[in-house]
């Protein structure tokens, strides 16, 4: 073998040493391992900022401490800048050098996106508050070139309202590029501002209206729900201050004494939310939201709509009406050719019916109106039946109810509207049982409530429009008519009524013309009832006889 010299042995000494050691090491951790003497790496949720103390029970305080000092302090800062310049601004105006104060703000904000940019990448929330804060102080130097201030920079509101929209632009830019539905909701309030300050019915309401045309494409084309939500309350907002006479910009709290063809505004702003049920399905925001804000756009339009009727168009609000009809209808028809959102045209279509309902009232008043808002239930049965909607049945169930207790109520009994409520009752009951599996109608109760209706009306229509003598004889012809219609529908309800019919007959007889009706009507009366009872009796026992002798 070859001699290893001196180095050469030193070398491997220590190689050995080194080696001794870490075997040493191994056998101590295996040991430790096995008697459990080990702690594990601590979870990912207890790894603590350098300088904070490791233990689980101080962690919470030292994570509240440093989000307080990140980002509450970040928040501050950027505040009391943001005020320290405006107060600069503003006394730079107030010694009578606007130009001066608007090239300090400018120039702040151009430092404040500087620095925005700069710190994108080390610290990128404080970043993205210069940013926020930037864009803000831009808006407000731009706002006070023109509005706002004793010694304008700009004397035209034309410009300065055109430079404000040129911020909005910009801002909806840069909501666009980053993706950002917090930068559009800031664009949403520069433009509802802008429209506020203008104080000019003819600018801020085509401001309003376009600020909403532009959020709906937001919302198509990024799903950006909550702005659309915003957006809608803040429109109909600033009607309601501006029918109040703006008290937002300074003037007096009172009423406008003109309407301004702002009611063309208002209709135009809830057509443009109505436009939402034709958005598609997508995954970017919840289904729900779509009939939220369908309702949210109906709720608010028809209040701020009661508002105007009240205010300009008391006696003259017919053809306002007539318009929302002219809307909701055809629109209706095209959701249910378009819109995948199932329910959106039967509200549409219900709310056409609606107006239509003010109009017939408008123009014939009570109790005239009665006769063709009955007429008018049917037709929207038949309307619900080419719809296929279970809604529109539902409402015209509540709307027919509500006609027949407010003309019971409030007006004097008239012959042909009386006969026109059994009527429309007894045709709506058999479309709806002719077309139940087309509307997919499992209960009875929407049926039955409409027989009811025939049963009560039939009865008290006949009270009215037959002379006293003839009442009894006449209820039980009804009854009669109703067994006769069990037998040719095959329905037993209608058996129901007639006999609930003979019993209520039999009690008016007992109670009512024992008392008042002389004695030959008495006896045609009684006599007549009696042959029917009987005669209806054995065919009820004819009938269980051949159910028996079948069994047997």
């Amino acid at each position: 073998m070859p001699e290893i010299n001196s180095q050469e042995g030193e070398l491997f000494v220590d190689i050995r040493q080194r080696l001794d050691k870490m075997e040493n090491r191994l056998e101590m951790l295996e040991t430790r391992i096995k008697m459990g003497e080990y702690r594990q790496e601590p979870e990912e949720d207890e790894v603590m900022m350098p300088g904070f103390s490791v233990n689980k029970g101080g962690s919470e305080e030292s994570l509240l401490e440093s989000r307080i000092g990140e980002f509450g302090l970040a928040w501050l800062g950027n505040i009391v800048l943001l005020f320290g310049i405006i107060f600069l601004a503003q006394y730079m105006s107030n010694i009578q050098q606007p130009l001066l104060a608007a090239l300090i703000g400018y120039a702040s904000v151009g430092g404040i996106l500087a620095l925005s940019r700069g710190l994108k990448k080390s610290y990128s929330y404080m970043s993205f508050l210069f940013g926020v804060f930037g864009q803000l102080l831009l808006f407000y130097v731009t706002l006070r070139l023109h509005f706002f201030t004793a010694n304008p920079v700009i004397p035209w509101m034309g410009v300065g309202l055109a430079l404000l929209i040129t911020v909005i632009v910009l801002q909806l830019f840069m909501a666009a590029r980053n993706n950002s539905e917090f930068y559009a909701s800031l664009a949403l309030i520069m433009a509802v501002t802008t429209a506020v300050v203008s104080d000019t019915t003819h600018i801020m309401f085509p401001v309003l209206a376009l600020a909403g045309a532009g959020v709906l494409y937001l919302f198509f084309r990024f799903g950006w729900y909550r702005i659309l939500i915003i957006a809608i309350l803040l429109s109909y907002f600033i009607f309601l201050m501006w029918i109040l006479n703006n008290p937002l910009v300074g003037n007096p709290f009172q009423g406008v004494s003109e309407h301004q063809y702002s009611y063309v505004y208002l209709l135009a702003c809830a057509g443009i939310f109505s436009l939402t049920a034709l958005i598609p399905r997508t995954e970017k925001f919840p289904d729900r939201i779509i009939l939220v804000a369908i309702l949210l756009n109906g709720f608010l339009f028809t209040a701020l709509l009661g508002i105007w009727v009240v205010a300009f168009f008391p006696n003259d609000y017919i053809w306002l009406f007539i318009s929302i009809t002219l809307f909701c209808i055809p629109y209706s028809v095209i959701l249910k050719r378009f819109s995948i959102w199932k329910y959106s045209p039967a509200l549409y279509a219900l709310y056409g019916f609606v107006a239509i309902s003010i109009t017939i009232y408008g123009l014939y008043y009570f109790p005239r109106a009665y006769l063709l808002l009955s007429i008018q239930s049917f037709l929207v049965v038949s309307i619900a039946i080419w719809y296929r909607s279970r809604i529109i049945i539902v409402m015209n169930v509540f709307l027919i109810l509500t006609i027949l207790i407010s003309y019971l109520a409030t007006s004097e009994s008239n012959n042909l509207i009386n006969f026109s409520f059994p009527l429309v009752a007894f045709l709506s009951v058999r479309v709806i049982n002719w077309q139940k599996k087309r509307l997919n109608i499992e209960t009875e109760l929407i049926r039955n409530t409409y027989l009811l209706m025939l049963f009560f009306t039939t009865f008290y229509a006949l009270y009215q429009a037959v002379p006293g003598p003839w009442v009894t004889l006449s209820w039980t012809l009804a009854g009669v008519v109703f067994f006769g219609l069990s037998l040719i529908l095959k329905s037993m309800k209608y058996r129901w009524m007639a006999l609930a019919g003979f019993i209520a007959t039999a009690i008016y007889l007992f109670s009512i013309d024992l008392a008042k009706v002389e004695i030959i009507y008495r006896i045609v009366a009684f006599l007549f009832l009696a042959m029917i009872s009987i005669g209806i009796s054995i065919y009820y026992a004819k009938k269980l006889k051949q159910k028996q002798n079948v069994e047997e």
